[in-house]
């Protein structure tokens, strides 16, 4: 919990400058996490899974455009990291 409110605190008070970094981050994780997906080709729980990874990166995307509340974002942004994370490391162990 130290570490969420210590990245929290850093997010918020660069909240401009960490714009950008989060979204390359999102992406590229995001893209990532596709890829290996989609390698193991397209049935119906893969594509739920793309779902997923393209729902994560968008839900902070909308939440900056539609200028939310900065926690807000925040909460969000690492939400939808720890998904697109998750749906990695998943398709790359199985």
């Amino acid at each position: 919990m130290k570490l969420y409110k210590s990245i929290e605190d850093f997010y918020l008070s660069h909240f401009y400058l960490v714009i950008p970094l989060a979204i390359i981050l999102l992406s590229c994780v995001g893209g990532f996490a596709v890829y290996y997906i989609t390698i193991k080709g397209m049935p119906l729980f893969n594509f739920f899974q793309m779902f997923l990874s393209v729902a994560g990166a968008m839900l902070y995307l909308t939440s900056i455009l539609g200028q939310m509340a900065r926690k807000t974002s925040f909460i969000f942004f690492f939400y939808g990291l720890l998904l697109e994370i998750i749906l990695l490391a998943y398709n790359l162990l199985y």
